[in-house]
């Protein structure tokens, strides 16, 4: 009896060992992080931008549309009216310029880019300069440059890019977007009017972010933080100008997304409990 008890347990000690390195693959939703690109490149790493920038406007606009259904089938006519009805759309880091890196390859060259940008550069001069994943793109005239950079730093995994204009000797940035990857899973971006921190854990899911937009005033490329920033780059870092600077700011922690809004008048907060809309995200 002995014996046979021995050999039951032998057997199932060594199931359960067997069935931990054969757990079923995690089910991705699409505010997870899926990367699909490793790419050490500045194509490869704006892919990987990308892809954090929509697992967190997923997250954020399915819970938002979940809770504003809720009071649409509550009040069908009105529901614009209710004051917890989510107004606005969720579209973080539009970037009218950045488009025109696709053509920034490590084959491409100054011969290459004259066919390559010749609709885009509408009538002016090209001229390109690429090397060890760094590009420099100039549409010159007389009294007019238009210069696209964009940069990548491998030990970082890191990119910055920026647009100037320079008009009749005087240069300004107009556009500008940082990435930079300051953990494993943990990712900071800044532009001219926006910032996000934002951490995941090991199979893709979100941990916590915070997100913001400037009312008014900008960033300035001044206050980089490519590609390795020495400074504490959290939620404190996101919201450094102080509130009444911003006009709308996500929030995710501990469950709970927070959406803060004042684009149309006073403050709004609306609080979202995620585990209430989980469903919402298997029918995607």
């Amino acid at each position: 009896m002995k014996k046979y008890l021995s050999l039951t347990i032998a057997f199932l000690l060594v199931f359960l060992c067997s069935c931990k390195g054969n757990e079923p693959p995690v089910h991705k939703t699409a505010d997870m992080l899926s990367i699909t690109n490793e790419e050490k490149s500045f194509l490869g790493c704006k892919s990987r931008l990308d892809a954090v920038i929509s697992a967190m406007s997923s997250k954020i606009s399915t819970l938002e549309n979940a809770h504003n259904a809720v009071i649409k089938a509550e009040n069908s006519e009105n529901f614009f009216l209710d004051e917890n009805y989510i107004l606005t759309s969720f579209e973080p880091f539009v970037n009218s310029s950045l488009s025109i890196t696709e053509g920034f390859t490590e084959d491409m060259t100054n011969e290459k880019a004259q066919d390559f940008y010749k609709l885009h550069s509408e009538g002016l001069d090209i001229i390109y300069n690429g090397a060890d994943e760094n590009h420099e793109l100039m549409f010159v005239s007389e009294s007019l440059v238009k210069t696209y950079t964009a940069e990548y730093d491998k030990k970082s995994d890191s990119l910055r890019y920026t647009f100037s204009v320079e008009e009749n000797g005087t240069e300004a940035v107009e556009e500008f977007l940082e990435f930079i990857r300051v953990g494993n899973s943990t990712y900071i971006i800044q532009s001219q009017s926006e910032r996000c921190y934002i951490e995941f854990d090991e199979k893709g899911g979100i941990i916590c972010f915070c997100c913001a937009k400037l009312g008014s005033g900008e960033f300035s490329i001044d206050e980089s933080v490519y590609p390795e920033t020495q400074a504490d780059t959290d939620s404190f870092w996101v919201l450094s100008e102080g509130k009444p600077s911003y006009s709308g700011i996500h929030t995710f922690e501990n469950g709970i997304l927070t959406h803060e809004d004042c684009s149309s008048g006073p403050w709004k907060t609306i609080k979202i409990n995620a585990d209430d809309y989980a469903s919402a995200f298997y029918g995607q």
